[in-house]
């Protein structure tokens, strides 16, 4: 059996030796996505950890799970110390310079070993500080609305910038089901967008391995493309929080997690669809706006992508994987996902920027934008007229 094909579960047991050249190593010992994910967890976190334990969580998820996860450890006499990130002024907390600051000078010295309690800002937060102080971690996930639970890094905001900084994968993941089905609506969505995405991720990397010859590894786009088709076979579920359905989707943003951990790079996971984001994301920080939840934004950046190529694949030298725009738009909607970048609350005018200008969010990364800015400047100017025009002036 080929690895791609592996449940879950089985799947971070093992190294692989690839055809590709690589060996591939999820690096992580555990998930558990269960009616006893927190449990498991304890019992998971007291045989990794020889001394002192630090759970942080931030105000939200202390009280879905944080609480009980540090009530749990301190009835084994483990000794334990928590830290709550705080909320300004109503504000979420966010993953910047100034809260991984502000959770360094809180902890205490000593800790061997680190607890995340939330999901994305929690995670990114808790693994970064963990990675550069050369201790484990493992993360209880309280909503499927982000891939990166099984990242090798963390996007932070440094300096007013946001960026992919260096960290390490937890080495268990767990997730109560229940905590999970009755997580917001708008984060079940954002983990939905956040993994249908791959396809077009996976899309891209093709193209560029027929175009420039990029290194490419079949069995870990398989294992990409194996996690958006779970979340398609459950999107008429996902509004009845339907259990299987939650699972699902939780499973496949670890798959695409785990799958670009054990490529050693995001190519696996992401592509322009990512690149329109996070200049969507850096405009609004410049403008002290709150931007919209990642996987959202990136399900919405999805279709404008798949119009983009609708637009432009008859003028490219190499075929590309075919995606059905009206498909992926109508999947989205069945799963109650936003689709349209005016809905959204993305102004028109950084809208037609980032068509623009979104290639230069990555420098590494080979995409349809980055194709179009280096051979047809003016057909991508074309392109981004009339994108602006279907979405913001056009009825859809």
């Amino acid at each position: 059996m080929r690895f791609k094909d592996l449940e879950i579960k089985e799947l971070v047991k093992n190294t692989y030796p690839c055809e590709c050249g690589l060996v591939h190593d999820p690096k992580m010992e555990r998930i558990e996505i269960s009616e006893y994910g927190i449990e498991e967890a304890i019992r998971f976190i007291l045989n990794k950890a020889k001394g002192r334990i630090m759970v942080i969580s931030d105000e939200i998820t202390f009280e879905i799970a944080g609480r009980t996860v540090l009530e749990k450890l301190k009835e084994t006499k483990k000794d334990t110390v928590h830290y709550i990130m705080p909320q300004r002024n109503n504000i979420p907390v966010v993953p910047d310079d100034g809260t991984i600051g502000e959770t360094l000078i809180r902890m205490p010295l000593g800790i061997d070993f680190f607890v995340a309690v939330g999901s994305g800002v929690v995670n990114d937060i808790v693994r970064i500080i963990s990675y550069h102080l050369a201790k484990e971690y493992a993360v209880i996930g309280t909503a499927p609305s982000m891939d990166g639970y099984a990242s090798t890094t963390s996007s932070l905001i440094i300096n007013n910038i946001k960026e992919s900084c260096q960290g390490q994968v937890p080495t268990g993941i767990f997730a109560d089901i229940n905590i999970l089905q009755n997580a917001p609506y708008i984060m079940l969505t954002a983990g939905f967008g956040d993994v249908l995405s791959k396809y077009n991720a996976v899309r891209e990397w093709r193209f560029s391995r027929d175009l420039n010859r990029e290194h490419y590894c079949e069995e870990v786009a398989g294992l990409v493309w194996k996690a958006a088709d779970k979340c398609v076979a459950s999107a008429s579920l996902l509004k009845k929080r339907d259990k299987n359905a939650v699972v699902n989707i939780m499973e496949a943003l670890i798959l695409s997690g785990i799958a670009m951990g054990m490529y050693k790079n995001t190519r696996p996971g992401s592509g322009s669809e990512h690149h329109l984001v996070h200049y969507w994301d850096i405009e609004f920080i410049k403008r002290g706006w709150i931007h919209p939840l990642h996987g959202n934004a990136v399900g919405v950046a999805l279709c404008v992508i798949c119009r983009l190529y609708d637009l432009v694949k008859a003028q490219l030298s190499v075929e590309v994987t075919d995606l059905n725009t009206e498909n992926i738009e109508n999947i989205l909607k069945n799963a109650g996902c936003e689709t349209n970048p005016k809905t959204l609350g993305i102004p028109k005018d950084i809208f037609h920027d980032s068509i623009l200008y979104g290639h230069t969010m990555s420098s590494s990364k080979y995409t349809i934008l980055t194709h179009l800015n280096k051979y047809d400047k003016a057909l991508l100017e074309k392109c981004a007229q009339i994108l602006t025009k279907q979405y913001y002036i056009d009825i859809l």
